[in-house]
């Protein structure tokens, strides 16, 4: 699995970052990622000043980031780079964390909506997390991610966060799991998505909470009808390290997955998230 981090130190731009593939443009994204992997790897200091001040190059003004350099508003990338800058760099990290909390997704306050919502997606609107970009519906995987980042930055009382982790519990799927925004259609329950539950899973076991729906969620995890690619089980077993889960299987099965260049789909993110399951 050291392969991983070979490719990685490989595929870092001459910015400080890096892009979803070898030589591609830097994105927040791939870089926190790859950032949050090589702080677990003591070779890898060069690596890691590079992408920290990468990052800090592409705050914005209003503490928040894009998703590159290119983007001229702040969204959920910001999350990704808290994260990644909240044990070294706490001055950039806590302008982000600002953002993060001055921003929701939409929220409904009319009574009527309210009901005709509960009525026909089964969910409360009254209750909101963080969308992808200001001004959206909040949506699972930002949500998530946000409350991972703010939790890095030892954020965990504040009104938002506590609002958010009853946002994920409220938009989980009743037989297990979350997909990517609400639970329900009219057509019936949506499937679970592996990448939204074990995010959410994480963040809810990052705040504490244990209950019959984060079991639920477990149990899909475990099961073996996913696709069966590196970035799904990357996902999966980056949860079960987190709660100490045996890594044995996943472990295995990603060995025969990764490729002669030492990556993972040739993808510098699922590389990192490998990485970061693995601690190598």
């Amino acid at each position: 699995m050291s392969r991983a981090l070979e490719f990685l130190r490989a595929s870092q731009n001459a910015d400080g970052g890096w892009g979803y593939k070898n030589g591609g443009m830097s994105f927040v994204e791939p870089t926190a990622a790859a950032l949050l992997a090589f702080s677990l790897d003591a070779n890898s200091n060069t690596q890691v000043q590079r992408a920290r001040a990468f990052l800090k190059t592409l705050q914005r003004q209003d503490g928040g980031w894009g998703i590159a350099a290119p983007d001229d508003e702040s969204g959920w990338m910001t999350a990704w780079a808290v994260w990644a800058l909240a044990s070294h760099e706490p001055a950039a990290a806590e302008r982000g964390v600002g953002w993060l909390l001055q921003n929701a997704g939409i929220r409904v306050a009319d009574q009527k909506q309210v009901e005709g919502v509960k009525n026909v997606l089964h969910i409360d609107a009254t209750i909101t997390g963080w969308a992808w970009q200001p001004g959206d519906a909040a949506w699972i995987f930002p949500t998530a991610l946000s409350l991972l980042a703010l939790h890095a930055q030892n954020v965990r009382e504040h009104p938002r966060v506590q609002e958010s982790i009853q946002f994920l519990l409220d938009r989980a799927i009743s037989t297990g799991g979350w997909n990517i925004g609400n639970p329900f259609m009219v057509t019936g329950s949506l499937p679970p998505t592996v990448e939204n539950t074990a995010l959410a899973l994480m963040a809810l076991d990052a705040f504490g909470i244990e209950n019959e729906t984060t079991r639920r969620a477990q149990n899909v995890l475990a099961q073996e009808n996913f696709t069966h690619t590196a970035f799904e089980w990357a996902w999966r077993a980056w949860y079960w390290k987190t709660i100490h889960a045996p890594l044995e299987r996943a472990r295995a099965t990603l060995e025969t997955l990764q490729r002669a260049d030492g990556s993972f789909d040739g993808n510098v993110f699922t590389t990192a998230l490998v990485a970061l399951t693995f601690d190598i």
